[in-house]
């Protein structure tokens, strides 16, 4: 699977805690440090990506053309974004978001317009 690929199918599982659907299901969250740990950290069969370090990560994040989003302090509509959100920011976390307009989870047969740059 392409680097999209992985990352639709860590949003749409039950498994991943550091990063989720946001915005409605428009932007990916992603809870850096719980990320690293979590996914980041992983070696052999349970590896999700080659990549170990996060500047890894968002470089392909970037070559895939998703754009950061800076956060105002409104908060997410669902009950699931909205205590993921709560969590990270009780921990003090820093939490990253990002926006591609064909990553989009009501939107699945965009994921083919995906392309690396």
């Amino acid at each position: 699977l392409c680097f999209p690929q992985k990352l639709w199918l860590m949003l749409e599982s039950d498994h991943f805690q550091s990063i989720w659907w946001s915005e409605g299901g428009k932007c990916v969250a992603i809870d850096e440090e719980h990320f690293k740990e979590e996914v980041l950290g992983r070696e052999g069969p349970l590896r999700v990506f080659a990549m170990q370090k996060m500047k890894s990560f968002i470089r392909q994040l970037n070559f895939y053309g998703f754009t950061k989003v800076q956060r105002d302090f409104e908060r997410s509509a669902s009950l699931p974004e909205f205590l993921a959100e709560e969590a990270a920011a009780s921990a003090h976390s820093k939490i990253l978001y990002y926006y591609n307009p064909s990553f989009n989870r009501e939107h699945p047969h965009l994921l083919g317009q995906c392309k690396r740059r």
